[in-house]
């Protein structure tokens, strides 16, 4: 493995672990380029577009959903191949409040996803997540549907 392999496999585990897992803003900036584009359900109707925007998208979500103790975040799968980074984890949260309209229903829903992520100079440019969150998807279906079939 590269020294730039390690370190993007090093940035990777921070975002993943602390900025996904924990809800910890302040690593942002560590992590995430400034123009840093994501593909994710969390905003259905196109990327996700810079950095503060990430931030206060996903802290939106993390404010709604907040991690069972005990069954936070589980990486499963990381590795590296030249400026991507691929990981696989699994998290268990609890939808506590309302979010995109639905109201909280205090259930624990299980989220299994994999971000591709592609780094230049130490930090995420790029991240497309491929998500199995049935559950989510299915809880979010009656407001998230006309966003995305339209």
């Amino acid at each position: 493995m590269t020294p730039t392999e390690e370190q993007n496999l090093a940035t990777a585990r921070i975002f993943v672990e602390q900025f996904l897992g924990r809800g910890d803003m302040t690593v942002a900036a560590d992590v995430l380029d400034d123009d840093v584009q994501a593909i994710t359900g969390l905003k259905p109707d196109g990327p996700i577009d810079g950095r503060e925007q990430y931030k206060q998208i996903f802290s939106t979500f993390f404010d709604a959903f907040p991690p069972v103790p005990g069954l936070e975040m589980i990486v499963e799968d990381i590795f590296a191949a030249g400026d991507r980074v691929v990981v696989r984890f699994r998290s268990v949260q609890t939808h506590a409040k309302e979010f995109f309209g639905v109201a909280a229903t205090n259930r624990n829903i299980t989220f299994i996803e994999t971000h591709v992520m592609r780094l230049r100079d130490g930090k995420i440019v790029e991240n497309v997540v491929s998500a199995t969150n049935l559950e989510f998807e299915m809880l979010m279906a009656p407001v998230l549907t006309p966003l995305i079939l339209k």
